[in-house]
């Protein structure tokens, strides 16, 4: 029988807690509903392969990090010298394509 790998929903939080972003900031940064970071920190629910990809690029950290399958967080956009702004963007491109790019431009320049 296969194991079901969950979530540690305790990394998951400390990682958005040092980012100093809420669960709703987290939840906008990854294009997720309001309220889909709550459900996974209280474990109601485990993230698509996909949601878990995005989730691991926006923190810096590996898909397996999150998951609990390594100990050590060895970042997937982190070891490429890119600073915060750029691995947003980069983020941003994956997910959105250029439209996503564009939105975060015009939301960067609005602050």
């Amino acid at each position: 029988m296969e194991k079901h790998i969950r979530l540690n929903t305790d990394r998951l939080r400390a990682l958005r807690e040092e980012h100093g972003w809420s669960q709703r900031e987290l939840a906008r940064l990854c294009g997720f509903g309001e309220t889909q970071i709550s459900k996974y920190e209280a474990g109601v629910v485990d993230p698509s392969a996909s949601n878990l990809a995005l989730l691991a690029d926006v923190l810096g950290v590996s898909a397996d990090y999150l998951l609990g399958r390594a100990d050590l967080p060895e970042v997937g956009l982190g070891q490429t010298g890119l600073d915060e702004d750029e691995k947003m963007l980069v983020i941003r491109f994956r997910r959105d394509g250029w439209t996503g790019v564009i939105r975060l431009g015009a939301e960067r320049l609005a602050k």
